[in-house]
């Protein structure tokens, strides 16, 4: 055996001899991260973050753990405290909120932390995290007057502006046979709702953006604003195009869209199609 491989082999049993207590290092280390971010987390009084940790596994694994020994009594301790203090924030909050919503006059799904203002207006707050999600858009607070006031902004872009319901279904009509003649097939069969959409955001555009098409001339006509909008036209008088096609949302394996559909129901659809009023 020469010098080289006889170093290596020893090289390698020593690494193998060494590999568990390496692990079991970085482990007990895991362990100590751990309880140092509870303390960081006590020593702010930052119950939200507190209450999730003492109540993972991580805190079980250390409870568990030989050397700590006492620590289940103090996280018991710090978890009675912490749960009065997030139950007693929610409460607060939610009254606060609710008192919002009703001067706003906005009516209100409660099935907290999720809550359904106007159809299409979906919120979610995350006190752990300390933000809230507005239809997906994360709101970096949980305060309620600021988060009132993003919904009403909402509520502005997607309910207040002049809507025409029979204006919006032949457009889409018009949208949904452009698209069906590029990709091929028929109207009744239906069109891709995602392409569909884009067809229907070039229609909004007025003639002198398609000469200078600067950002800022272009017309937003985003998701929440379409997802509304079908909504608008299911409750209202108007029930089909102009010429009398009706229009159906159905799903499929492409790609798909968030539609408040004729029943309220927030739900996902990829395609839209047309059908004659006697066959629908």
């Amino acid at each position: 055996m020469d010098n080289e491989t006889f170093l290596q082999e020893q090289q390698d049993q020593m690494s193998g001899m060494l590999r568990p207590y390496q692990s079991e290092l970085r482990r007990r280390e895991r362990l100590a991260d751990f309880v140092n971010k509870c303390i960081r987390s006590a020593g702010r009084d930052d119950f939200f973050q507190l209450d999730e940790l003492l109540n993972s596994r991580m805190a079980a694994e250390v409870e568990a753990e030989a050397g700590y020994e006492g620590i289940r009594e103090v996280f018991e301790r710090l978890r009675q405290d912490t749960a009065e203090k997030v139950d007693h924030y929610r409460v607060q909050f939610l009254g606060d909120f609710t008192r919002l919503v009703e001067e706003a006059e906005l009516p209100l799904e409660n099935d907290f932390p999720r809550l359904t203002l106007l159809k299409g207006m979906d919120l979610e707050i995350k006190f752990n995290e300390k933000h809230a999600v507005l239809n997906g858009k994360v709101l970096k607070t949980v305060d309620p007057q600021r988060i009132m006031r993003a919904v009403l902004r909402l509520k502005r872009r997607l309910y207040d502006r002049t809507f025409n319901p029979q204006d919006f279904i032949d457009r889409l009509y018009a949208a949904c046979e452009r698209v069906v003649a590029v990709e091929g097939g028929h109207i009744g069969s239906g069109a891709s709702l995602p392409l569909v959409y884009r067809e229907y955001t070039w229609s909004l555009q007025a003639q002198s953006f398609f000469q200078n098409m600067a950002k800022g001339r272009f017309r937003e006509y985003d998701a929440d604003q379409l997802a509304v909008d079908f909504w608008r036209y299911f409750s209202s008088d108007v029930t089909s195009t102009s010429e009398g096609y009706v229009p159906r949302l159905s799903t499929g394996r492409g790609a798909g869209m968030w539609v408040v559909d004729q029943l309220g129901e927030k739900r996902r659809y990829s395609l839209l199609s047309f059908h004659d009023r006697e066959d629908s």
